[in-house]
């Protein structure tokens, strides 16, 4: 990086006085909104002067602070940015670090407009591009497994008692391009769902062509009490690796940096069905696992056999009606008890039934397995049901936080980019639960800019090594009160400054 970096202290009282002179470097105008505001609690919490310790950078020497590299990153996720060359005009509006009590500068192409290059943003995009195309994947994912998340459980992040947790995988469809080295080809269809070659007809499968993927396996907290959700912990790989072994891996890593007892209930798909994992979390983690049985499973078929016999009790869960208020179906659950015809589990086990009862006559039967033994059916339900909550979150990081976009085939710059998107979603769940705004929790970011926003505008004014925030009346009313040379030097200085400035596009 060309030039050296320069701290532009916050000093409204020698700012003001050059104002008054009509003497400033450059101005910016911009809004205290949710980006501010999230910012502001980072700062007050230290995260940025703790990440900035804690990351694996992969610099010797530092020529830029590694927290303003974060915060950058930071910035650019909360503008649903991936590609570097929009950096520029994201940290030109001036509000990333006005809360900090300094900003960031370069001599000659900071700030102000006296050099001849003209002016430029703190740090150049192919820099902050190549600082995370060169961190290694494994360390960020390493960083994010471990660090964060003792860094949120510090902060109260983990501090719900009902400890409940899901674990989900997910396919992230990639270009077709041979030099995503890390993605493997899969039978999947537009929406990423995977099609059973097999089943079409020969010319089908002939004109059928396969798509590169990665596989993001996700470890994800709900509180239910207070709702809201945190991604505890992640794996990015190749599409066809195998989600059961990363989904194990995770967990273990969380109980090993965070201790036993915060994870008290897990949430499995089928994916996750292995007697001997789920005998091993309860024995060595004290963790209960929640389940689906698979349709050709022995517990199932005995459940099925057990009710029968027993003559079990069937409560109902739910029901749905039509526009007339009609009941069309109605779900029903019934606690079958212990069940031990699963040969590699060795905890007990307890079966849910769940019976789908249509008008028409038709049922459907399938089953939830848990080692915790539920008093109430009905709560096994609602638990499971909460697991299509990770399916909400995995939509919105994929098609409102763009997880899936990437910009570069370079595995490195990948995971970085999907490690800061959990990092920023989970960092803004922390913060509305903090915030008591827990309301606000299931919304997308462009609804959270919306709503939880201070909708005030403030000009921010650099002279020389200084910076002042003033509210747009306040810079008015001193603008209108200067003096008749002043306010002609700032005509003659503000028209030059509107020819020279780069806008946003």
């Amino acid at each position: 990086m060309d030039g050296e970096l320069v701290l532009f202290k916050e000093n409204k009282v020698e700012v003001l006085r050059r104002l008054k002179g009509g003497r400033v470097d450059y101005l910016d105008l911009t809004s205290w909104s949710f980006q501010d505001r999230l910012f502001g609690f980072l700062i007050g919490e230290r995260f940025f002067e703790w990440c900035g310790s804690s990351y694996p950078t992969p610099r010797e020497r530092e020529n830029i602070p590694v927290w303003f590299l974060l915060a950058c990153a930071l910035q650019m996720k909360l503008h649903r940015s991936a590609a570097f060359q929009k950096l520029e005009y994201i940290l030109r509006s001036g509000s990333i670090l006005t809360r900090v009590g300094f900003n960031v500068g370069l001599k000659g192409g900071g700030f102000n407009n006296k050099n001849k290059k003209g002016r430029k943003i703190p740090i150049d995009q192919d820099t902050a591009r190549k600082f995370f195309t060169d961190t290694q994947a494994s360390e960020v994912e390493e960083w994010y497994n471990t660090d964060v998340q003792k860094w949120l459980r510090r902060h109260r992040g983990y501090s719900d008692k009902e400890g409940v947790f899901i674990l989900d995988p997910t396919l992230i469809c990639l270009p077709d391009n041979p030099h995503y080295k890390e993605s493997a080809l899969l039978p999947l269809d537009q929406e990423g769902r995977y099609v059973e070659v097999k089943k079409l007809s020969p010319q089908e499968r002939k004109r059928f062509k396969y798509t590169p993927a990665y596989k993001l396996t996700l470890l994800l907290h709900w509180s239910r009490q207070d709702d809201y959700f945190m991604f505890a912990g992640g794996h990015l790989g190749k599409g066809d690796e195998s989600g059961l072994k990363r989904g194990e891996q995770l967990v273990d890593q969380f109980v090993s940096q965070i201790g036993k007892g915060v994870i008290k209930l897990l949430i499995m798909d089928r994916e996750f069905i292995d007697g001997a994992m789920i005998s091993r979390f309860k024995k060595t983690h004290g963790i209960d696992c929640l389940v689906p049985l698979k349709s050709n499973m022995h517990a199932l078929l005995d459940a099925l056999g057990i009710s029968k016999i027993e003559k079990v009790s069937w409560m109902k869960y739910e029901e749905v009606k039509d526009e007339t208020g009609r009941v069309i179906e109605v779900e029903e659950v019934a606690g079958v008890g212990k069940v031990e015809s699963w040969d590699s589990c060795e905890v007990p086990l307890y079966v849910v039934l769940v019976r789908t009862r249509k008008a028409d006559g038709k049922s459907d039967i399938w089953a939830l397995a848990s080692t915790q033994e539920f008093g109430d059916p009905r709560l096994a339900r609602e638990l499971y049901k909460g697991r299509m909550q990770i399916e909400e979150r995995i939509d919105q990081i994929k098609n409102c936080w763009w997880v899936g976009c990437f910009t570069t085939p370079n595995f490195n710059a990948d995971v970085v980019h999907v490690f800061f998107v959990l990092l920023t979603y989970t960092l803004i769940q922390l913060y509305l639960k903090a915030t008591h705004h827990e309301e606000l929790a299931t919304q997308t970011i462009e609804t959270l800019k919306q709503e939880e926003r201070l909708g005030k505008d403030a000009v921010i004014v650099y002279a020389e090594k200084y910076f002042a925030v003033f509210d747009l009346d306040e810079y008015t009313d001193i603008i209108l009160d200067l003096r008749e040379k002043p306010r002609e030097r700032m005509r003659r200085w503000i028209k030059k400054f509107r020819r020279e400035k780069i806008r946003s596009p």
